[in-house]
């Protein structure tokens, strides 16, 4: 498919050339509004936490890092070492230590004390190489992701797979992106932010920004001083505000969520560029991308990316991403337009992980948190639709500690317990927004539980 010729014009870089002489001694890599960082301080960073790792023997380390310069220099080390960097997606002490058997020891800039061997940045290190070890053939990352049964699901990302998603995505827009900056609203922590916010930049030799971005003034004020290819989500892109005139950007990617088309049309006229949405995984990496410049503008495939449609009705996928390679069946309900493989329709998703504000948020999960707590016997969490906007909601049976609570002090008191109690597993958007106190969760004729009665609860 032509969407992955190469452009003579666009290289991407595999990461083992990152550190290479193939780029100055001067060549930016980073920034933030009061530094730059160089590649002859990107390579002298990393072959000092190399030495540092050195002298340690634990092999699989956790990566809690806010700074993307500090992620990536980590990340670099870590496998250059010949070690596994383990991304664990948030960094709540309570769900870190539940994933504790995952990792060996942890890199952070945040006050975290995890029961486990601790490097902290800024390193103090003395020591430092002056020769990169060799590249190992085999590399590979670990991600985390919300699975079907409420825990997190493991992901072995190979490295080499993540290289060829870069030059994918290079292939496709780089030439766009010609002597432009990456700024970012999401983490290199998950999929699309590792992708996007860090593999791409550093593959085209492009400089990323240090920092994320957590407002609409932020993106103003790098936008008047650099030309900026921006890598955000529906929840920051529906936020913009209109009155703040934003100067062109280059490009814009959205992930995490379709876009709604008014929030695509407020993009084009705020920042100049009609949003590009993406379509992807952790498990699978990209798989199609869109441009709404009309209502529900269908999604188009990556080349050499392969949809299949199971009898049951489920979609199937086929993808050179996916390692080992397999058919892997999508979570999402798809509609394929006839006599045509190469675009679809997204429908919505057909599993128990939702997408609040652009996260993935397990509400099996939220069910086994409440079901965990003394105050109640059972508890089903649903999504309502208010005002447009997906929340939360959990329906509860209480216990007889709760009754006795709920008796004592009011149902406030009660709900504010509950809400403290799921803080330390649960993330904010995550958190139950609409509650209702039942004596038994409705079930109907098939004893399974009612959803149109649950539903009507919030309505």
């Amino acid at each position: 498919m032509d969407s992955q010729k190469a452009s003579a014009s666009v290289i991407t870089l595999p990461m083992c050339k990152w550190l290479s002489a193939e780029r100055s001694e001067d060549h930016l890599v980073a920034w933030n509004e009061s530094r730059e960082w160089r590649q002859h301080e990107f390579r002298r960073d990393v072959l000092s936490l190399i030495a540092g790792l050195r002298r340690t023997s634990h092999s699989r380390w956790a990566l809690c890092l806010e700074d993307n310069y500090s992620f990536a220099v980590a990340l670099l080390a870590v496998i250059y070492s010949g070690k596994t960097p383990v991304l664990p997606g948030h960094f709540r002490p309570a769900v870190l230590a539940e994933q504790q058997s995952e990792f060996d020891a942890l890199i952070t800039d945040l006050p975290l004390s995890p029961d486990c061997p601790v490097l902290r940045f800024p390193l103090a290190l003395q020591e430092t190489l002056t020769v990169l070890p060799p590249w190992p053939q085999d590399a590979s990352v670990i991600l985390f992701t919300s699975g079907s049964t409420g825990k997190p699901q493991k992901i072995v990302k190979p490295v080499s797979c993540l290289e060829l998603e870069s030059q994918w995505l290079g292939a496709r827009w780089g030439t766009e992106f010609a002597d432009a900056r990456f700024a970012a609203t999401v983490a290199p922590h998950h999929m699309y932010g590792l992708s996007f916010a860090f593999m791409l930049p550093l593959s085209l030799g492009l400089p990323f920004a240090t920092t994320s971005v957590k407002y609409h003034e932020q993106l103003h004020s790098l936008a008047s001083v650099h030309s900026l290819v921006f890598i955000s989500s529906p929840a920051f892109l529906e936020r913009l505000d209109p009155a703040l005139n934003t100067p062109k950007l280059r490009h814009v990617f959205s992930a995490g969520g379709p876009l709604k088309h008014e929030a695509a049309r407020l993009v084009a006229q705020t920042c100049g560029d009609v949003p590009t949405e993406i379509y992807g995984t952790t498990e699978t990496g990209v798989i199609a991308f869109r441009q709404q410049h009309q209502p529900e503008q269908v999604w188009t495939l990556f080349g050499d990316i392969v949809f299949s449609l199971s009898p049951d009705g489920n979609t199937s996928l086929i993808s050179p991403l996916i390692s080992p390679s397999c058919c892997f069946k999508l979570s999402d309900e798809i509609r394929m337009l006839p006599a045509d493989p190469c675009h679809f329709e997204l429908l919505g998703r057909k599993d128990r992980i939702v997408k609040i504000a652009e996260q993935r948020v397990s509400l099996t999960e939220i069910e086994q948190r409440l079901c965990q707590l003394d105050l109640l016997s059972e508890a089903s969490v649903l999504t309502v639709e208010k005002r447009g906007r997906v929340y939360v909601a959990a329906v509860l049976v209480l216990s007889r500690s709760g009754e006795q609570l709920l008796d004592a002090q009011g149902q406030v008191a009660l709900l504010d317990n509950l809400r403290q109690s799921l803080r330390s597993w649960i993330s904010p958007v995550a958190l139950p927004r609409y509650w209702r106190i039942v004596p038994a969760i409705p079930l109907n004729q098939q004893g399974k539980r009612s959803a149109a009665e649950l539903q009507e609860m919030f309505l």
